[in-house]
């Protein structure tokens, strides 16, 4: 097995170590470190840079390890871990989650903790924690502790007209204090020994904006936690503690005042000192209300006070109420609204400006104080809360990146030749330029055999996509829009259209919503034809979950909600949706003009006619999308209007109405159709008829639309059998004989042995005949598959057996091997080789005693940043991402490999999806392990026709472990700083004067500080191939221990 990363995470109490790896690892400890070091076997783990990397994660200033070794074993590798003295430990697995993979974990502790902090307090205390808080991996290290260390439990905030209160709940009292720096507003609360639970991290975003507090700032280090309060102004926080109860934990209230706010205290003399340590209060067993700042503003019988308050069960903030002698309790309307009560108040009563609403004049509630747990509960019928909106699916974007100036040529080279031939050759060129403007492609074919000797120009055009509204711009050759019955064709002009694509997400039909009322908090299961789509939790209270995430056609959704205590209620519903009806007030639109293009791919510049075409949908309503299209050319005018009418959960019926004028006349058009689509059984049909001097777009004198177009299908299904239909068509033309099809077609999944379909297609006029195919594919592993299709038509029969070999997305070869069934089949095979700069075809095919021989050349280059990038065919959009320095590294795209850099550490990365975030990456184990790694993945989101530029933050660490002794020859006290002149990123110092630094040059200035004293020192970098260099002993002169 492979590792894929090692983690070392420190403070003053243990070190952890993370292996990652591709799958669980076994471990033995064969030495817990009696030896002075610890020996852990890893049974079939390979050796390789990652884990080679450890003794570098492990660093020097680490309090229990000195470093790592690797050894291979007869079974895997041992590694060995050097230990400064007595340890404990813990080895347990973490299996795969949140998209990390197995992970083996080892703890050291020191032997006695108690032994190890009073034998050495400085070297060990001195040292801060080296935990990264953003890492999920390392996280719980950060809070772990001793057994004494408290947990946080939760954190609540609640916000008054005078005063903003904390609330920090925990499973054990926090012994805190006030620290005043002389500083105003830089307030700090000491919490002692307390654990950086995830609960006390997300208290900063609890906070909501007030007059009083900005945020709090939480600091951990080797001391214990504390937590900064920043204040635009002046504050004063008094402390208090409340006793468990109510299912609630320890808890340590902080109220923050306005200075002025509190009441004056008698003056006393202090000396002036720079820091002032207030010890919080003990409080009492039952703690008063608040203190009021103005009790003359106070109505009589009325009373500030501070609770805790559930409605149905659900704690929320902590909030400032009214409490009256008898136990009336008034609150202020904005906290009701905050509760999601939808409720009104009559009566209101003013409280410093404030109004204030009696809980007992509201219908349907009821409330119970508990004084001693400093407690309100709400009850209220779940329809009395506000309508919680939840949206079932993502439909934001992502937003591309504006491309930098550059240009790309694709280029297709075929060369073949027969059996006593000429040898013909074809060259299809594509170039493209792009940037902030938008994109700009030619295309043009050459075809070069015998007496043809010929190039033409294809298209030329330029666009300018607008993600924002969902639209392009189109100026030169392009393609016009259709509609219900008109007809696409190219033209050479301008054209305005909506463009979907450039917002992958969003879907344009109406999505379902379901609402429902939950009596408690609940969680949401949402069934789509029994799979489960989607998960919600949602409050107490009535719900809507709008965009439900369906597939088009009929189904049923059911929703399930369970509350907390396992109860459930199930609602389900029938759906039909289709992608043909608009969701309402949503357009799609498409207006151009410009000329007729006849003869594509035959003349360069052969334009006819001017034109004009608009087509406009719109959706008037869930159930019905309109249409409006018009045709204008100077000697014929069209125009017709469509709809399409999603009929409750049975259908869609659509139907269109046309007419026409030229110069022989007018003429109409009629359609009609209808179409339902589910699992097991779909069906359809539709027909359309034009009157003689009916003309639209795309066809060109003498032929004319079709007199009838009629067809019908139907099809059944199911997994376990199956999947039959059939179908009618039938086409009366006036210029020519009719066509009339009737067809029946079968096809099923025959599970690991492959896939099987058959057809049949009956000819009802001219001969009658009868055309029968079979095919058959079985796959033979992740690249490989065998394929078997024959056919029988009008007493002949054919067919071929093929092998195939898939090319991989990376560099690699692809096969196929084709053998004809008949000797009129053709035989053939074909070698395909691909690399990161192109993919190159060569063939062989022989039927009827005839032999060809084909060969082609497939590929493209790339101008960014005046470079030039050789490249595999760019389809799309693509990449040019930059490794600085680092060359021979694997770029990855959707964790396909698809690159390498160069030598300067370029690589482009073709094919990318426009529009849509493409995460690309590169192979940590390629980096040499100096390397300073601040990332190894980045998203692309490109434009279409474009390219972005992608810089990973790697560089050379340039690091050395760097050994600092004092005058009087012994070493720097651990916890000492050193900072390189330049930069202020203090690096701490260790066990043994050792410190490791990075960003180092040819020639450094150091500078060492310890308890206000400093000293300046001269190192060298050295020249060499060491990746963990040692510098010194350097002399600090200046500082004394």
């Amino acid at each position: 097995m492979h590792v894929r990363a090692v983690r070392v995470g420190m403070d003053p109490s243990h070190t952890r170590v993370v292996i990652e790896s591709d799958q669980p690892i076994r471990a033995h400890m064969t030495d817990e470190g009696s030896g002075g070091s610890l020996q852990i076997k890893l049974d079939s783990v390979d050796t390789g840079r990652v884990l080679a990397g450890l003794a570098r994660a492990i660093g020097a200033n680490n309090p229990f390890l000195l470093g790592a070794s690797v050894e291979k074993s007869a079974n895997g590798v041992r590694l060995v871990l050097p230990t400064r003295g007595a340890v404990r430990t813990r080895l347990f697995n973490l299996k795969a989650d949140d998209g990390f993979g197995d992970r083996l974990v080892l703890d050291v502790f020191p032997a006695d903790p108690e032994t190890r902090r009073t034998a050495n307090p400085a070297s060990v205390a001195s040292i801060p924690a080296r935990i990264a808080l953003a890492s999920d991996t390392l996280a719980p290290l950060a809070e772990q502790g001793d057994g004494r260390s408290a947990r946080i439990l939760d954190t609540r905030v609640g916000i008054a007209a005078d005063r903003v209160r904390l609330v920090l709940e925990s499973d054990r009292p926090i012994t805190a204090r006030v620290v005043r720096p002389t500083a105003p507003g830089a307030l700090s609360i000491e919490l002692g020994d307390v654990r950086l639970d995830q609960a006390l991290l997300d208290l900063p975003g609890k906070i909501r904006p007030n007059p009083y507090l900005t945020t709090v700032r939480i600091e951990r280090d080797a001391s214990g936690t504390r937590m900064q309060l920043l204040a635009p102004a002046s504050v004063e926080p008094q402390l208090f503690y409340l006793a468990p109860g109510a299912g609630h934990g320890q808890r340590l209230v902080i109220d923050v005042f306005p200075e002025q706010a509190l009441p004056a205290a008698p003056p006393t003399k202090v000396p002036p000192q720079s820091t002032e340590v207030v010890k919080a209060a003990p409080a009492p067993a039952t703690p008063a209300p608040s203190p009021v700042p103005s009790p003359g503003q106070t109505p009589a019988g009325l009373a500030e006070a501070w609770f805790e308050v559930h409605v149905n069960g659900t704690p929320q903030d902590t909030t400032m109420v009214l409490k009256g002698n008898d136990g009336a309790i008034f609150v202020q309307p904005d906290d009701l609204q905050r509760w999601r009560l939808n409720v009104t108040c009559g009566k209101k009563i003013e409280h410093g400006g404030i109004s204030y609403c009696p809980l007992s004049e509201v219908k349907g509630l009821t409330y119970h104080v508990d004084e001693s747990l400093g407690l309100l509960s709400v009850s209220v019928p779940a329809t009395l809360l506000a309508e919680n909106h939840l949206s079932g699916m993502s439909l934001g974007s992502d937003q591309p990146t504006p491309s930098p100036p550059g240009a790309y040529l694709n280029y297709d080279v075929f060369a073949g030749r027969e059996d006593h031939g000429p040898t013909s050759t074809s060259a299809a060129l594509d170039t493209g330029v792009f940037g902030r403007w938008g994109s700009g492609t030619n295309t043009i074919l050459s075809r070069q055999g015998g007496s043809l000797s010929q190039t033409i120009r294809l298209d030329t055009s330029f666009t300018r996509d607008q993600p924002d509204r969902m639209a392009s711009l189109r100026l030169g050759d392009t393609i016009s829009s259709g509609s219900a019955w008109g007809r696409a064709v190219r033209m050479g002009g301008v054209q305005w259209a909506t463009n979907f694509s450039t917002r992958p997400t969003f879907v344009t039909f109406p999505l379902p919503t379901v609402d429902g009322v939950a009596a408690a908090p609940s969680t949401v299961d949402y069934y789509v034809n029994d799979a489960l789509r989607l998960r919600r939790e949602v409050p107490s209270g009535p719900f809507t979950i709008q965009d439900l995430p369906v597939v088009t056609g009929a189904g049923e959704v059911r929703m399930v909600v369970r509350d907390l205590l396992g109860r459930e209620q199930v609602v389900s519903q029938p759906f039909y949706a289709s992608s043909g009806i608009l969701a309402k007030g949503l357009r799609d639109y498409s207006y151009e003009l410009g000329f007729e293009r006849r003869n594509y791919g035959v003349s360069s510049n052969d334009y006819g006619k001017p034109m004009a075409v608009a087509t406009e949908r719109r959706g008037l309503s869930s159930h019905f999308t309109g249409e409006a299209h018009a045709e204008w050319l100077p000697d014929q005018q069209t125009l017709g209007l469509s709809g399409e009418l999603l009929i409750g959960n049975l259908g869609v019926l659509s139907f269109s109405a046309a007419g026409s004028h030229d110069q022989d006349g007018r003429g109409g058009l009629m359609e009609l159709g209808f179409q339902r689509q589910s699992a097991y059984f779909s069906w359809g049909a539709r027909s359309q008829v034009t009157t003689p001097g009916f003309t639209q777009l795309g066809y060109e004198a003498p032929a004319c639309p079709p007199q009838q177009m009629s067809s019908a299908y139907f099809s059944v299904g199911a997994p376990r059998f199956g999947s039959f239909g059939m179908s009618y068509t039938h086409q009366a033309y006036r210029e020519r004989e009719d066509v009339e099809l009737l067809g029946a077609s079968y096809s099923r999944a025959l599970g690991r042995l492959g896939y099987m379909s058959l057809s049949a297609l009956r000819f009802l006029g001219g001969d009658g005949s009868t055309l029968v195919s079979m095919t058959f594919t079985a796959p033979l592993g992740p690249t490989d598959s065998v394929s078997l299709n024959g056919q029988v038509h009008a007493g002949s029969s054919g067919g071929a057996l093929q092998y195939q070999h898939n090319l991989p997305a990376g560099s690699g070869a692809g096969w196929r091997l084709q053998a004809g069934l008949s000797p009129d089949d053709p035989s053939l095979a074909e070698l395909a080789l691909q690399n990161d700069v192109g993919t190159y075809t060569l063939g062989a095919a022989q039927s009827q005693g005839q032999r060809a021989y084909q060969a082609s050349v497939r590929g493209g280059l790339a101008l960014l940043a005046n470079r030039v990038y050789p490249s595999r065919h760019i389809d799309d959009s693509f990449a040019v991402v930059q490794v600085p320095g680092f060359s021979g590294v694997r770029v990855y795209a959707d964790n396909q490999p698809v690159a390498v850099t160069d030598e300067k550490g370029y690589a482009l990365i073709p094919r990318l999806r426009p529009y849509q975030r493409n995460p690309i990456r590169i192979e940590q184990a390629d980096l040499p392990l100096d390397a300073d790694i601040q990332g190894l993945q980045l998203d692309a989101v490109p434009y279409s026709h474009s390219a972005v530029a992608l810089t990973f933050p790697v560089t050379a660490a340039r690091g050395a472990i760097v050994v600092v002794k004092l005058e009087d020859g012994s070493f720097i006290p651990a916890g000492a700083t050193i900072t390189l002149e330049g930069n202020p990123t203090p690096f701490p110092v260790g066990f043994q004067g050792e410190a490791y630094l990075t960003g180092l040059s040819a020639a450094n200035r150091l500078h060492a500080s310890w308890r206000g004293q400093s000293c300046t020192m001269t190192a060298a970098l050295p020249a060499t191939n060491d990746p963990l260099p040692r510098i010194g002993p350097l002399i600090c002169r200046g500082v004394r221990p």
